[in-house]
């Protein structure tokens, strides 16, 4: 069993999953946002009033999928998306397509972060590797200000998932959902400081030795 990866390993993994398995983009990312809405509603946070922040990668495409499969359940959720969403994925537009389709409305900018009970963190995934943007930098930081709990999706947004450490400007999360492994950056560096409580969940994707192992297992029954 793996304990912790980098983000370089979690993103070959990742591919692997999906170009040699078979398993759709979209279905990994329907599965973290069904993890994380779970961890929401387990009754630890407050879920009066949900803002969802969502960047334009795939981590952002999973803020998406939150947000939606929250307010399917009678959540009160505002769904900020940040940047020019033409920029945005091939999946989070699809992902922004659905959430439109459901009625969900989408917002750009929110005057005071304190009016929230908990605030979802999906701007930047473990991709991130170069300082993040002076504007979004702000952003994280009146996040960090209003003293809200935060739960970010894969890795505090401004962190670097390898080596734990903060790329310009990094959000404090009160708990950070990881998805398959523990990324090696949450438990070092600054990631000891703000990632907060760490859960990890299956999604389904897995190294191609834990895959042989699977497949040997089913032969040998």
């Amino acid at each position: 069993m793996v304990d912790a990866v980098t983000a370089q390993e979690m993103q070959q993994y990742d591919h692997y999953t999906i170009e040699e398995i078979g398993v759709p983009s979209l279905v990994l990312m329907e599965r973290a946002a069904i993890s994380v809405t779970e961890v929401l509603g387990a009754g630890k946070f407050d879920l009066t009033n949900v803002l969802v922040m969502a960047g334009l990668g795939n981590n952002g495409g999973d803020g998406i999928a939150i947000a939606r499969l929250l307010a399917q359940k009678g959540v009160k959720v505002d769904l900020l998306v940040l940047g020019d969403e033409n920029r945005a994925t091939v999946n989070t537009k699809q992902q922004l397509t659905i959430a439109r389709n459901y009625g969900l409305p989408i917002i750009h900018r929110v005057k005071d972060f304190r009016n929230y009970t908990v605030i979802v963190d999906a701007l930047f995934g473990i991709g991130l590797s170069k300082p993040v943007p002076v504007k979004l930098g702000e952003i994280i930081k009146r996040v960090n200000a209003a003293n809200i709990p935060v739960v970010s999706v894969d890795v505090p947004s401004g962190l670097d998932a390898t080596t734990g450490a903060i790329l310009g400007s990094a959000i404090r999360a009160t708990a950070t959902v990881t998805f398959a492994y523990a990324k090696t950056g949450l438990l070092q560096g600054e990631g000891t400081k703000r990632a907060g409580s760490i859960y990890i969940k299956d999604i389904g994707i897995y190294s191609p030795e834990e895959i042989a192992d699977f497949k040997v297992g089913i032969e040998e029954n």
